[in-house]
């Protein structure tokens, strides 16, 4: 009969075994004082009425292997998924732990789905919580010129997620939630990384993220319509953008994924309609709300940059003639994320 230090020793050296040099064990171990490790030990066993100390359910029929791997997932989203790990944004400036990521029942969710599967797809399931260290940005071009993210649930806290999903997991209704979609799908992000912040919102969330980035526009340097050029961004940049006069309300701005020559991958976008342009610089092809992955990065960016938008006397947006926004362009290498595993 296994106590509950060598269940825990078995789970953490399967992990390290099999995802050597990801630091995936040694993390969790590094996070987790012996008292708690014990607790969470217990709380590792398969089936639904686990005997005493946490043994497994005897009516349960699985290999070794199978078992093996489904305490290691188990073992992840219990640590990263609960407030040991997880961090959210409470508001503005104010990160806390994310106590409701992890919910009643969570194990069940977890086995109902994973409980049947063969080892070898229960471990693309606990390599959502490590990088793919082969990830490159063109990868992350990829998989956001394939599609925006399938609209089905959200990424923090899903039990499903999987390496061997073909098209981008979680929700799509916001710009930042696709650009932070694309980056898990591509391997450059980890479930461990999207963790650390559950609903990021505002400066301090996005420098622990992303760290300081580079400016591409300096909001301090009036954008003339027709006049100004925007620097070349390279392929599987993120660029943010927004305007100093919005406040902290509207600092989120947009995120999209630069293509590299000048187009992007975004979605929730400003609507382009085919033709249009603003002082004679074309905004590009169609842009649809819901979804581009050719859009001109111009085409986003006029919704900032230039004179200041304002409201007329109908209520209806209309430059100011007289005012330049004070608009910020910036650009982010994911490969070098301050916390990027």
């Amino acid at each position: 009969m296994k106590n509950w230090q060598t269940r825990w020793d078995e789970t953490i050296n399967y992990l390290k075994a099999k995802f050597p040099g990801a630091n995936l064990g040694e993390h969790i171990e590094s996070l987790l004082p012996v008292k708690l490790r014990q607790e969470i030990s217990k709380e590792l066993s398969i089936g639904k009425n686990p005997g005493k100390d946490g043994e497994d359910d005897p009516g349960v029929k699985s290999t070794k292997e199978q078992r093996h791997a489904l305490r290691g997932l188990l073992l992840c989203q219990r640590v990263y998924y609960s407030k040991i790990w997880a961090k959210k944004t409470f508001n503005p400036g104010n990160i806390v732990a994310d106590e409701w990521m992890l919910p009643n029942g969570w194990k069940n969710t977890s086995q109902k789905f994973w409980g049947g599967k063969a080892e070898k797809d229960i471990l693309e399931g606990i390599g959502m919580f490590v990088i793919d260290p082969t990830a490159t940005l063109d990868d992350l071009v990829k998989v956001a010129k394939k599609g925006k993210p399938d609209g089905i649930g959200v990424l923090p806290g899903n039990f499903t997620l999987s390496r061997a999903d073909k098209n981008t997991r979680g929700a799509a209704e916001t710009c930042y939630n696709g650009v932070i979609g694309w980056l898990l799908q591509s391997g450059i992000v980890s479930m461990r990384w999207v963790m650390l912040d559950t609903s990021p919102n505002g400066s301090h969330s996005c420098a622990q993220l992303f760290g300081t980035g580079k400016a591409v526009w300096d909001g301090n340097t009036p954008f003339i319509v027709g006049t100004s050029v925007l620097p070349t961004v390279k392929a599987g940049h993120i660029l943010h953008m927004w305007i100093d006069e919005s406040g902290a309300a509207g600092w989120n701005g947009h995120w999209v994924v630069s293509n590299g020559d000048g187009t992007i991958c975004g979605v929730n976008n400003g609507e382009i309609k085919p033709g249009l342009e603003e002082d004679g610089v074309a905004l590009g092809p169609e842009v649809k709300k819901a979804y581009t992955n050719n859009g001109l990065l111009m085409g986003q960016w006029l919704g900032y940059g230039g004179k200041l938008w304002k409201s007329n006397e109908n209520g209806r947006p209309v430059r100011d003639p007289n005012v330049y926004a004070h608009a910020n362009l910036v650009q982010f290498n994911p490969l070098k994320f301050a916390n990027r595993i």
